[in-house]
């Protein structure tokens, strides 16, 4: 995982005349198990008066709802909240997060050695959990988003036919998921009925393909791969949703295929053509201050074009998804240290979960498979 610096600070609580350090718009979010309490209706001040001596950290969100841990996970990620805070009302840092499963070569193991399941999809692409848990793909050449049941991959829901261009890519933000077309179009389609509720336009979006959001949507930002940018666009309206072009970042690589959000500054951006991984970082997401930097290639082990998508575990690897060389996954340095793969395989997308579930979209095969390696990372 990315790692995100924040500044720590205290504040002083009259009531108990205690100094109480804080990390300003961040909150806690764990990986494995912890025992927590969430609270509503109270201010981040409320909560931390009814805080006791068994509360170890305390997320207060800018809704009013604040998270009690009487616990801190072993594993945990701190992420960027505007206007949260994380507290630790006892004066007591966490441990730093450890990693679930530091050996890789046991985990592919597992993979490998594990029962799969699979559904047949022609044509899929891109992959994505809803809020409500399931998983999401398209039908690129029937031009068809499909959602599946995420256990047993049961078909729950398709639309109809969205357009008569194919379907390139599809994400999903906020109960909507994103669909780009062959026709330099972004379809935004109801995540509860999968009808469409709008069309993003833009002279300047050739082959769309990944997509990502910024500051609670307000930003949408696109891999354009005809001609080598990635495009920003602005949200106009909530209702009906809607998005207008605000202005484009040219690209020193071939292709900006797959996005990797980390957080409302920081994203990867593969290169489909070139097989690498690039990350960007935003001085200001309403203007043009952002900073490429080159991260790492899979040429050495992944020579021909088809760097798809990129996942990070929470042990910090990458997992590149290579087509027809299966997924090549990289330490934080760029090295490479393992490899995954089944017969007749070309990844196109994955999903990761924190127990190491993975779903894979193949295309050589035209399917959709689900790996449960039955590993526990909850402690």
């Amino acid at each position: 995982m990315h790692t995100l610096v924040f500044a720590l600070f205290s504040i002083n609580v009259l009531v108990s005349s205690i100094s109480i350090p804080f990390i300003d718009n961040a909150v806690l979010v764990p990986v494995s198990i912890s025992t927590s309490t969430i609270i509503q209706n109270l201010t981040c001040d409320q909560c931390l008066c009814n805080a006791t001596s068994s509360q170890l950290a305390v997320n207060c969100f800018p809704n009013d709802t604040c998270q009690m841990f009487t616990n801190v996970p072993r594993t945990y990620t701190i992420e960027t909240v505007a206007n949260g805070r994380l507290y630790f009302p006892q004066q007591i840092l966490p441990n730093a997060s450890q990693c679930c499963m530091p050996d890789l070569d046991e985990v592919l193991s597992k993979l490998q050695n594990a029962t799969s399941i699979y559904v047949s999809i022609n044509n899929s692409r891109c992959l994505a959990f809803d809020n409500q848990g399931h998983v999401a793909s398209i039908d690129s050449a029937a031009k068809l988003l499909k959602i599946f049941n995420a256990t047993n991959l049961a078909l729950t829901l398709q639309s109809s036919s969205l357009s008569t261009s194919s379907l390139t890519n599809m994400a999903y933000y906020d109960g909507n998921y994103y669909v780009g077309t062959s026709a330099n179009t972004i379809l935004i389609i109801n995540g509860t009925n999968l009808t469409i509720i709008n069309t993003i336009n833009s002279s300047s979006l050739s082959g769309p393909r990944d997509m990502t959001f910024m500051d609670n949507g307000s930003i949408m930002i696109a891999a354009s791969t005809g001609n080598n940018k990635l495009l920003i666009f602005n949200r106009t309206s909530v209702a009906p949703l809607s998005y207008s072009f605000a202005y484009q970042l040219p690209v020193s690589y071939a292709y900006p295929h797959g996005f990797l959000r980390i957080n409302d500054s920081f994203l990867y951006v593969t290169s489909w053509f070139n097989n690498t991984v690039y990350s960007y970082n935003a001085l200001n997401l309403y203007n043009m201050s952002w900073t490429e930097t080159f991260d790492f290639s899979a040429i050495p082990v992944a020579p021909s074009s088809n760097g798809n998508h990129i996942q990070i575990d929470e042990c910090d690897r990458r997992w590149f998804s290579l087509g027809n060389y299966g997924i090549k996954i990289f330490n934080s340095s760029g090295s490479p240290i393992g490899s995954f793969t089944l017969a007749n395989l070309s990844v196109f997308d994955s999903l990761l979960t924190d127990n190491y579930v993975i779903y894979l979209s193949d295309t050589s095969s035209k399917r959709i498979i689900r790996i449960d390696p039955n590993m526990d990372c909850q402690y």
